[in-house]
């Protein structure tokens, strides 16, 4: 009984874990990461992102079945750093009509530790 009492006390301990996904440029996401690594990492690691910027480069598209896809994400101010977005066989498709220059939106897992990186991306959008 009394740990029936305290389990909701802890839940709500936790109910604020920073599972809410932000949102953030490529252009401003790339500055802070060339600023601090370390602070970016602690800020963003684990997250999911909502990244908004420009096809860099050529979209890589997987090749076959256990393959990822790259897209290369900038910022209009042209910065020499590039968010990779990487992205599985089964988003290939909502990929593959983008070129480079399109301003895109999309979703992801930043992982630091990998360099300034998005896995399991998601194109939420191609902006026009």
């Amino acid at each position: 009984m009394i740990l029936l009492t305290a389990l909701p006390a802890f839940n709500s301990c936790n109910a604020d874990t920073g599972s809410s996904t932000r949102a953030i440029s490529a252009g401003i996401l790339a500055e802070k990461y060339a600023i601090s690594v370390e602070a970016a990492r602690r800020e963003f690691d684990g997250k999911e992102l909502v990244v908004k910027g420009y096809v860099s480069d050529s979209i890589a598209l997987p090749k076959d079945d256990v393959s990822e896809g790259v897209a290369l994400l900038g910022s209009d101010k042209r910065t020499p750093l590039r968010v990779q977005c990487w992205f599985s066989r089964y988003e290939a498709a909502e990929f593959k009509g983008v070129e480079p220059g399109d301003p895109v939106t999309v979703r992801g897992i930043f992982n630091g530790e990998s360099g300034l990186v998005l896995k399991f991306c998601k194109l939420l959008q191609e902006d026009q």
